[in-house]
């Protein structure tokens, strides 16, 4: 047994030495590898891969620069808006604290977004984590979520964990938002994923962009990371801000008005714009198109893209060809007869006869007979030398906007392969060339600009943090469509056209409007009646205001079909005059500057203003402000007659009244009387308007509650003889104002 011991020893010795130089061995193997892998021939390539894993530089996207409008409102803006995402394979999310807290996680998500109820979040929930492996990242939201409510998400169960413990990911992105809806949503316009562009949003695309910056971020554990100093770091640069030429309140008002309109006529799409005259600064523009019954959008801008035949609208610039060019004259007379005529191949037809009209009779009543006759008469032998005159007047010329989607004029010319004896007597009348809405107002906007035609202008200066970098101005197209005397002699035949013609509906007793309506038929497949016998037309109202000194332009078109049998209105001035009327309204109200003051109205200034009976500290308040001398105690809350003293003056009378008698109101504006009797638990009855003439009981009375009392109304305040007896003061009265009108 003893010589066993020293061979056990031995073995176990041996075991252990075979052991050290195994593990010296494998030292050795793992040292050569690392050296191998720090300094051999795939160290660099796999240096770079270890860099790339733990660090990633990750695009900082610029914000998108806001569209404004001309005051600074916004028109267009990006907000931030949020995915919620869970990474289930989190690093520090643990199973104990997730399967405990699953179930109010799901709750919470259930009643926040209301999409699912509760046991289907919970299923959600659970199977993703079991999936987390295959599937880590998990979207849970239904939509998207703003700032305010990624706030609060992020205090749900598991969630307040954070990141990395709670797997809680808010996925920024970025919407566009229009404060104002769909106000002028298709001139704002878009830019979408797949590189569509259009509207304000499209053509300013680069400077609204602004520059996209960079940073290199590390990943610390699972998709935590952190931004890391680098030199080759770059901060984005955001968008410049646009500010455009457009008025938000005229914009609501053209829009509200064009949708009412589409709507009650059963129109199918209409337009509406209104320019600045000197600037051509384009203050509203509205394009809708009905779709169906209460479905109106905004989906196409008929302003800009729709080339059409304009019709009557077209006569301005006819009449300002002959008269400037020509040398006709506005009271050489046309007989127009009953309406139809044939004028060389052509047949020419007007809704009337009009009978004998001087030339600018013709133009007040649109006639189509008279115009084609008087062209003939100048043009027949040289068509050329009409067209080219207006083509000297900018009519041809493209207007070069600052958005896409406009469409140039079409204009043809003697010897052009659609050029046959009857196109110049159509183009007479507006027919046999095509325009688009913008190009006719802005032919019009010339007219009212002593003749120099400018282009329309969208967008007036690119603004960043609140500083001008670059302003536009509006292109001079032609320094002069016409001579002034031709010019004069046309504004008055579109005031005649609103004062005595087809334009009527724009006459005011505010302002006055130079205009003229157009009703246009519209070809389909080359054909003006369609195989049902049905028509297509284009209602038209173009003008300028005040007429006087024009200060705006505008210009409504309304495309309607009228079927067989059927009667709708489908005239310029019926369809879209209504329109033209509200911008126009909104407009003079808005501009105050163009409203006399009441100053400077004789029949103002002549004599002081009247007040009515009432409160006397406040009735001393107004003849304070209105400079009119008075007479009468001061420091009292009475209520107080008045009687003239002379031209100049007022003296008070004092009222002192007790509860229980019933006070005379002769004299008090209605509000007044009505708040006096009524605290005496009197009915009041009244008829008529103005100030109290007469009451039916008697000052003095003893009152009864419930006692019905009648007034008769419409005495003019502060007549001599109004007198009210001196009694207490009723210092209980609340205060009212007296000098307010009765209701």
């Amino acid at each position: 047994m003893e010589e066993r011991k020293p061979d056990i020893k031995k073995g176990i010795l041996h075991r252990v030495q075979v052991l050290y130089v195994l593990f010296f061995i494998i030292g050795l193997m793992i040292v050569g590898k690392i050296l191998y892998l720090q300094y051999g021939p795939k160290s660099g390539r796999l240096r770079s891969e270890g860099t790339t894993i733990t660090y990633e530089r990750v695009a900082m996207e610029a914000d998108r620069g806001d569209i404004l409008a001309c005051d600074g409102r916004i028109l267009a803006t990006s907000v931030p808006e949020y995915e919620v995402r869970m990474d289930f394979a989190a690093n520090g999310l643990v199973d104990s604290i997730f399967l405990r807290d699953v179930d109010s996680l799901a709750y919470c998500l259930s009643d926040f977004f209301g999409d699912k109820s509760k046991s289907a979040y919970k299923l959600k929930l659970i199977n993703a984590f079991r999936e987390r492996r295959k599937n880590r990242y998990v979207l849970l939201s239904p939509r998207r979520v703003n700032h305010l409510e990624i706030k609060e998400i992020a205090r749900f169960p598991i969630f307040r964990l954070g990141q990395n413990r709670g797997g809680f990911i808010a996925k920024q992105t970025s919407r566009r938002l229009l404060p104002h809806g769909d106000m002028a949503k298709r001139t704002i316009g878009m830019v979408n994923q797949t590189g569509t562009k259009v509207g304000i949003e499209g053509a300013f695309d680069s400077v609204l962009h602004g520059i996209d910056g960079n940073v290199l971020m590390q990943r610390i554990s699972g998709t935590f990371r952190v931004p890391v100093p680098d030199e080759m770091n770059v901060d984005p640069v955001d968008g410049i801000d646009v500010v455009t030429t457009l008025d938000v309140d005229i914009q609501d008002v053209a829009e509200k008005a064009l949708r009412e309109q589409l709507e009650t006529m059963q129109a199918d799409w209409g337009t509406a714009i209104l320019m600045e005259v000197s600037t051509g600064e384009i203050r509203a523009i509205t394009n809708l198109t009905r779709k169906g019954e209460g479905n109106i959008v905004e989906d196409y801008n008929y302003a800009i893209g729709m080339n059409m035949e304009p019709g009557s609208t077209q006569k301005l610039a006819s009449l300002i060809t002959l008269l400037d060019d020509a040398g006709a004259s506005l009271d050489e007379k046309y007989d127009t007869g009953n309406g139809t005529a044939i004028i060389g191949r052509t047949k020419v037809t007007d809704t009337h006869g009009y009978g004998l009209l001087t030339l600018k009779g013709v133009f007040e009543k649109s006639s189509n007979v008279g115009f084609a006759k008087a062209v003939n008469k100048y043009y027949k032998d040289d068509p050329k030398r009409f067209v080219e005159h207006l083509y000297k007047m900018g009519l041809n010329e493209p207007l070069h906007l600052q958005i896409a989607g406009g469409q140039n004029p079409v204009i043809r010319k003697p010897g052009d392969r659609w050029w046959d004896g009857t196109t110049l007597t159509n183009m007479a009348y507006g027919y046999a060339l095509l325009l688009t809405p913008m190009k006719t107002l802005t032919f019009y906007n010339a007219v009212a600009n002593d003749g120099r035609m400018v282009s329309p202008l969208f967008v007036k200066e690119l603004r960043q943090y609140g500083q001008t970098l670059r302003t536009y101005r509006a292109r001079t197209m032609v320094s002069s469509i016409a001579s002034d005397e031709t010019l004069k002699e046309v504004r008055a035949a579109m005031r005649g056209v609103v004062e005595e013609g087809t334009g009527r509906i724009l006459k005011s007793r505010y302002y006055k409007v130079g205009g003229k309506t157009g009703t246009a038929q519209i070809p389909v497949n080359g054909r003006y009646t369609d195989r049902n016998g049905g028509r297509h037309y284009l209602a038209t109202m173009v003008g300028y205001f005040p007429e006087d000194d024009p200060k705006y332009s505008c210009l409504v078109a309304l495309k309607t079909y009228n079927a067989p049998g059927h009667r709708r209105f489908y005239y310029g001035a019926s369809l879209a005059g209504p329109v033209f009327r509200a911008i126009a309204d909104r407009v003079y109200a808005k501009n105050t500057a163009w409203q006399d003051p009441l100053s400077q109205r004789k029949e103002k200034t002549d004599e002081k203003p009247r007040l009515k009976a009432g409160c006397a500290d406040e009735m001393r308040e107004v003849a304070y402000r209105f400079d009119v001398r008075y007479e009468g105690r001061r420091g009292r809350t009475d209520w107080r007659g008045v009687e003239a003293v002379d031209s100049a003056g007022i003296a008070y009378t004092s009222y002192e009244g007790w509860s229980d008698e019933v006070p005379s109101v002769v004299g008090m504006g209605l509000k007044e009387a009505v708040y006096l009797l009524e605290r005496r638990g009197m009915v009041v009855a009244f008829s008529g308007v103005g100030g109290v003439e007469s009451q039916s009981v008697p000052a003095g009375t003893k009152v009864r509650r419930g006692m019905l009392i009648r007034l008769e109304l419409g005495c003019t305040p502060l007549e001599p003889g109004i007198y009210l007896k001196e009694k207490k003061a009723d210092s209980s009265a609340d205060s009212v104002a007296s000098s307010g009108r009765g209701d």
